[in-house]
């Protein structure tokens, strides 16, 4: 139960950031998605029914203060889940660069998946050069992100909480270490 909440209050943090507070400093697209990188990191850490419940509640939730098609972040977010779930027996989920590299790969698929979604079932014209346009510096966004966000729960971690290991925070790479 406190790993639940922990993941809705980082969510809950993390929407306050990119609906308010973001918006304000970074042109109007563009901003970066922590629940994306959540969800990663839910995929490489959780359960397969337990994560997926969660990713498709965060993005419901997320839907529901920022979301212009409801149900539609809870799709893309689930699809990415289930995406990381597939290849997670076969690597190594302490790897840091591996969650880095699959933000990338999730920010990709986030985009492919909505776009089809879009394109689906509103039929808006150019839903796919409007968002392909904006990929390269979503992925950008996005991984400088997750290693600013990476760099900062390796610090706290060791601060207050030397002992405790994170999920994925376990085996260190050196190079994130101070």
């Amino acid at each position: 139960m406190s790993r639940a909440f922990f993941y809705f209050s980082f969510a809950g943090v993390a929407v306050v950031l990119q609906t308010a507070l973001l918006p304000v400093v970074l042109p109007a697209p563009y901003k970066p998605d922590m629940i994306l990188i959540l969800v990663v990191y839910l995929g490489l850490h959780e359960e397969p029914w337990r994560g997926g419940l969660l990713a498709y509640l965060l993005g419901c939730c997320y839907d529901g203060v920022a979301g212009g098609f409801p149900g539609l972040n809870g799709f893309l977010l689930l699809g990415i889940f289930l995406a990381v779930r597939g290849i997670v027996t076969r690597v190594n989920t302490e790897s840091s660069p591996l969650l880095l590299l699959l933000v990338a790969a999730g920010t990709l698929l986030q985009t492919i998946q909505a776009a089809f979604a879009l394109d689906f079932f509103s039929h808006v014209d150019g839903v796919w050069t409007l968002l392909f346009r904006q990929l390269p510096l979503q992925l950008l966004l996005n991984f400088l992100t997750a290693f600013v966000l990476l760099q900062l729960i390796v610090r706290i971690q060791k601060i207050f909480m030397p002992r405790r290991d994170l999920p994925g925070l376990r085996k260190l790479d050196s190079h994130y270490e101070s």
